[in-house]
């Protein structure tokens, strides 16, 4: 392990390259191998992995977004996607812990609000595929928003499109079913709660929140947070991959 995070933090640039991509791959298999228990008692070097893990997925994201949108057939560029399952996989697991809680996604009549979601917002594009359901993306990021857009238009697929902060994009109050909270955004528990905070009004009465996280080793690639101390919200579900998926889910009511 110690060399693979060493491989990482030594690589020059984070665009995607053979190099690149194979330091990553490294990486995560090597923490999905390791099992449910920390990595590393260094907080500093966890973040410095944590930080390159992130640029490294914003680079990837990009990359991917104006190559599907600029291909000749873009259906089947997004099907070559390295993670294109992955996405898939993670959003069908995240409908059913939804469905578990008692919130079912029932086509055009629901809304889904995405906080972090990035060039490549691929858990909206299954999330809608998968249930019919209108999507409104937001991102910090204008380059994100415009590399959505494209891949949108590329794609035939309708939705929305919001440059803003979690913390105090606008959202109109009590329309969305549900309001995810991406793993990279609000990287502290504080930070997230300050996003939950802010948008939790734009929920319905029965809406759920949905927040990606970490767990265990996977820590060392996302950020984790304490999900019980999250204040305003109830936790009702709880998901720890052992699989190839990373992502850590938390699903929670509002508290009235």
């Amino acid at each position: 392990m110690k060399e693979c995070i060493e491989r990482v933090l030594s690589l020059p640039q984070l665009t995607p390259s053979e190099e690149v991509n194979a330091a990553f791959t490294e990486l995560v298999d090597a923490v999905v191998a390791h099992g449910k228990e920390p990595l590393l008692r260094d907080e500093d070097i966890r973040r410095q992995v944590q930080q390159r893990c992130a640029v490294a997925e914003g680079e990837l994201e990009r990359h991917w977004s104006g190559r599907i949108t600029e291909a000749d057939n873009p259906w089947a560029e997004l099907e070559a996607f390295p993670y294109h399952e992955n996405y898939k996989e993670l959003t069908r697991r995240e409908i059913g812990l939804l469905g578990r809680t008692g919130l079912q996604l029932c086509g055009c009549s629901s809304e889904v609000a995405m906080i972090g979601s990035g060039p490549l917002p691929l858990t909206g594009w299954w999330l809608h595929r998968l249930t019919g359901a209108r999507i409104t993306h937001v991102d910090a990021s204008d380059e994100a928003i415009e590399l959505s857009r494209g891949l949108a238009t590329a794609l035939d697929w309708p939705g929305k499109f919001v440059t803003g902060l979690g913390q105090s994009v606008a959202l109109d109050e009590g329309r969305y079913d549900v309001i995810y909270v991406a793993g990279l955004a609000g990287e502290t528990l504080a930070e997230k709660q300050a996003i939950v905070d802010h948008v939790r009004p734009a929920l319905t009465p029965d809406g759920r929140l949905l927040a990606r996280g970490a767990y265990g080793a996977r820590t060392l690639l996302y950020p984790g947070f304490d999900a019980d101390a999250m204040k305003g919200v109830q936790l009702m579900e709880e998901y720890h991959p052992t699989d190839d998926i990373i992502n850590s889910v938390f699903v929670y009511k509002p508290v009235q």
